[in-house]
């Protein structure tokens, strides 16, 4: 049961609840201009109180709380790329609400860092900061530390542009030049010009291709199953999510690469009297497992050395390989699908540049379909 004070002009409530260690406490909050008012909140915190709310937590501030539920929920259950982007949002968080706490935080402050935030970062990072910070806040609701979501709805603003998307991807000429000169250096010895052909050729992302094991290759079917990652230092891990476990077709070309380089690493595995432990696909027993520093240094050589400007890194070849697709009349379910897109409208919007020039090239078709009706 509430208590009220008059303190001079204004009211204060007072409330004793049981803590979670099972000790009485006392809530108190003052500055109520009359006595109902003071009511009103105080019958509002009782509730909440009822429900469970944690008020010893409530001083807890969001930088804390977010550094300890990554650790938490997403430290090994995500790749190395994904929990990197936790972590420089913890120092985005440090940087722009460093000291505020989750029970001070409101829903016009919130819109204020993120309209400061985007000052300086494009819309897509400024919508994934938000992305970041509301899943955990929708953990702390849970928690019953707060009881009020302050980060929802808010509005995502962009006010500098994102990388040029030119930027991202080759063009078809490019890229088959590319791949020609790759195939033309390939040697058991060097895994990185392999993970280049095969990414152009699947559009799969590294650690996928990094997690390839040989029983996922279906030489007969020309597929490839994407079903988990493998991270440096920590092998096997989860794909990015679960639309990212998927069957990817091959071409012949493909399969007949893959087909040579199965049988000379068996060889070469012999001839060192090294194991290949966990089947892997892309390993090397002369160096192991190669990072993605080592593949980009080898595929900006590539490119330097053909004059392709400006040069893509690896996951630029995911683009390429979507682009290429789509531009060649592939239907853009299939597109999505082949990529792991949670669904199409991810597709949509990262390849609305494709989509806009396939538009235009379409219309003088669409345009002779409709005339030749009346003809």
């Amino acid at each position: 049961m509430a208590r009220f004070v008059k303190r001079g002009n204004s009211w204060q409530y007072e409330i004793s609840y049981k803590s979670k260690d099972g000790k009485y406490k006392k809530m108190r909050k003052s500055g109520f201009r009359t006595k109902n008012d003071a009511k009103a909140e105080a019958t509002e915190m009782e509730n909440q109180l009822n429900k469970g709310y944690n008020p010893d937590k409530k001083n807890i501030t969001i930088y804390e709380y977010y550094e300890n539920w990554i650790k938490l929920y997403k430290k090994g259950s995500v790749s190395d790329v994904t929990y990197r982007r936790y972590l420089d949002n913890l120092s985005n968080i440090k940087k722009y609400m460093p000291f505020d706490t989750l029970a001070d935080m409101t829903k016009q402050k919130y819109q204020e860092v993120l309209n400061e935030f985007s000052k300086t970062h494009a819309k897509a990072t400024t919508k994934r900061f938000h992305t970041h910070v509301r899943a955990a806040i929708l953990d702390a609701l849970d928690e019953k530390i707060i009881f009020t979501d302050f980060t929802r709805n808010p509005v995502i603003k962009g006010e500098k542009e994102g990388k040029k998307k030119e930027e991202k991807y080759l063009n078809y000429e490019d890229f088959k030049r590319l791949m020609r000169a790759t195939e033309s250096r390939l040697d058991v010895r060097y895994t990185s010009p392999y993970l280049i052909l095969i990414g152009g050729a699947t559009g799969a992302r590294y650690a996928e291709l990094l997690g390839l094991t040989w029983n996922d290759i279906d030489f007969e079917e020309q597929t490839i199953d994407i079903n988990k990652t493998w991270l440096l230092h920590q092998g096997f891990g989860p794909t990015k999510n679960e639309s990212s476990v998927r069957r990817i077709d091959i071409d012949d070309h493909t399969v007949s690469i893959l087909k040579e380089y199965k049988q000379k690493q068996l060889e070469l595995l012999k001839q060192m009297n090294i194991k290949n432990e966990h089947n892997l696909v892309f390993y090397n027993p002369l160096n192991g497992m190669i990072t993605s520093n080592a593949v980009n240094k080898t595929l900006k050589k590539i490119q330097k050395q053909l004059s392709i400007e400006p040069a893509i890194t690896f996951h630029g070849l995911r683009h390429t390989n979507a682009s290429v697709l789509l531009y060649e009349g592939i239907d853009l379910l299939y597109v999505s699908e082949h990529l792991g897109h949670k669904d199409i409208s991810i597709t949509q919007e990262v390849y609305s540049h494709v989509l806009d020039e396939l538009k235009q090239k379409n219309k003088p078709k669409v345009s002779a379909v409709l005339s030749s009706i009346y003809n």
